[in-house]
């Protein structure tokens, strides 16, 4: 059995060869033309800070676009004579994904596929695959075993974040230019969360500093946890340039609850992929969570 993921996982090259996961790369665009980048390219953040700093300048578009059928079927194509499990970002967020992929099901039955639809985004995704694989002690098991547990654990599911550049936000019209001249002059930073129910990122408040915003996010977590009355806690941060310093804290916010309230916790942090940074902008670190009910 396959599993393969497009790049919304937010894993780094070489954990996603350790994992021995496949991928399809997100199409991503520059004033409208395809700008050259794939998962395991040479000097793979050297290029993305590159392409961070191309972002920045405001006379830059920066968007994404669909996974191709051509793209499905090139990397089906590679596992054909192997059942495969496909995990996906929330489809319902990409329908030029989705359309693509029914259609290359529909005409294509020579390749076994059964798609786990994540309902979710950014490391909302890749936490659920490292999800799954812990609990089968790292090994792939089974398509239907990881199947069910992947449904299982998707409801349990969330993503919370930061996004420091509200000047990018309004290029790309999801702010005013007001809000983001007010909340940079008072140093406010936006504080953001996902839910697999909606599949869409929202605001939840907002904070003045990282070490605010990680204590709120400690805080919901911890809440969230008492809820479900759950031990087992697995987080996947991802960030942009040096922003590892908000990760690595948060990180060590949550070892520090792990041992005061017994949790069974594990945590990885990756630098974010090409695929998610059009959406959010070129500073922001955020985090993906599952919370074991098992």
């Amino acid at each position: 059995m396959k599993i393969i993921s497009d790049m919304t996982c937010q894993l780094e090259p070489d954990r996603i060869k350790e994992l021995g996961l496949g991928v399809i790369d997100m199409p991503v665009l520059m004033n409208g033309k395809e700008y050259p980048q794939h998962w395991d390219m040479p000097n793979w953040r050297e290029e993305k800070e590159k392409f961070i700093a191309l972002m920045r300048d405001k006379n830059n578009k920066m968007t994404t676009v669909g996974v191709s059928e051509k793209q499905f079927i090139d990397a089906f194509e590679q596992y054909r004579d192997e059942e495969i499990l496909l995990i996906t970002q929330a489809l319902h967020n990409t329908h030029a994904t989705r359309d693509a992929l029914h259609k290359v099901l529909d005409e294509h039955p020579e390749y076994d596929v059964k798609v786990f639809d994540t309902k979710s985004l950014v490391s909302g995704v890749g936490v659920q695959i490292l999800a799954m694989l812990r609990e089968c002690n790292w090994k792939t098991e089974d398509r239907e075993t990881c199947f069910n547990i992947l449904m299982r654990n998707r409801e349990n599911t969330r993503v919370l974040g930061v996004l420091y550049d509200m000047f990018y936000l309004h290029r790309g019209g999801r702010v005013g230019l007001a809000k983001a001249v007010m909340a940079t002059a008072m140093g406010i930073i936006p504080l953001l969360s996902s839910e697999p129910a909606s599949g869409e990122i929202k605001a939840i408040g907002k904070a003045r500093n990282f070490k605010q915003a990680c204590a709120r996010f400690q805080a919901i977590i911890t809440a969230q946890m008492e809820e479900k009355n759950s031990k087992t806690l697995t987080v996947a941060m991802s960030y942009v340039l040096d922003h590892d310093k908000e990760c690595l804290y948060m990180k060590q916010k949550l070892e520090e609850a792990a041992e005061e309230l017994g949790w069974d916790l594990y945590v990885e942090i990756n630098y974010s992929n090409f695929a998610h940074m059009p959406h959010l902008g070129p500073d922001y670190f955020e985090m993906g969570y599952v919370i074991g009910t098992k």
